[in-house]
C-alpha cells in the first residue's frame, strides 16, 4: 500500500511538471505568433530596399527623420 501511494505521488508530480511545461510552451507560442502578427500588420522601417538589395538603416538617419 505504501508503494502504491509513493507511485501515485510521483505520478502526480510528473503530471504537474508536464502541465507547467505545456503551459509555458503555449505562452511562448502565443507570444511568437503575436510578434509575427504585429510585424506583418505594422512593419518597422529599419531596413531599406534599393535596387533589389536590403540595407540596414542607420540609427542617426532614423532619429533625424522622426
Amino acid at each position: 500500500m505504501t508503494n502504491e501511494k509513493a507511485n501515485l505521488h510521483t505520478t502526480k508530480k510528473f503530471l504537474n511538471k508536464k502541465v507547467v511545461v505545456f503551459c509555458f510552451i503555449i505562452v511562448v507560442a502565443i507570444y511568437i505568433i503575436f510578434t509575427i502578427y504585429k510585424l506583418i500588420k505594422e512593419p518597422t522601417n529599419i531596413f531599406v530596399v534599393e535596387n533589389g538589395k536590403l540595407y540596414l538603416e542607420e540609427d542617426a538617419v532614423r532619429l533625424y527623420n522622426s
